[in-house]
């Protein structure tokens, strides 16, 4: 497994992860009249389950776990592999496709539970970036 690029994508994800906690309001009415506010979390969001998702593959590469069909197989293959628990592996899957529906627009993006959402998600976030942290400082 190629340990620097993962490190190098582990410490960009967690660049996101303190800039989406920063940027991100306490308040879910701040977060909705600001335009601008709202579109830089739903980005840092965007690159931090893109950041999720390389390591994803990187891990999938390093270990020989086989190709993923998709993004959602991805995810699927580290649990499998017992890298990552099932309840987190279902939870970044629908991560990803709160991502999906944000980057390609499937549909309109009800504000108030995009806040909430992300609100959440932050605790993947750290989450997977930990379990990550220390496979790699492991090897």
């Amino acid at each position: 497994m190629d340990v620097e690029r993962v490190k190098d994508k582990l410490s960009e994800l967690q660049v996101y992860i303190a800039e989406l906690n920063e940027d991100l309001p306490d308040a879910e009415d701040e977060y909705l009249e600001e335009r601008l506010k709202r579109r830089a979390c739903e980005r840092t969001f965007q690159l931090a389950c893109e950041d999720v998702l390389d390591i994803c593959n990187l891990i999938i590469a390093g270990k020989g776990l086989g190709l993923p069909k998709d993004n959602r197989d991805a995810i699927q293959k580290l649990v499998d592999n017992k890298i990552i628990s099932k309840k987190l592996g279902d939870r970044l899957e629908n991560m990803v496709g709160f991502r999906n529906l944000l980057v390609h627009r499937y549909g309109k993006v009800d504000d108030s539970k995009a806040y909430h959402y992300l609100s959440e998600e932050i605790s993947d976030l750290y989450e997977f970036a930990e379990i990550i942290g220390k496979l790699t400082f492991k090897e």
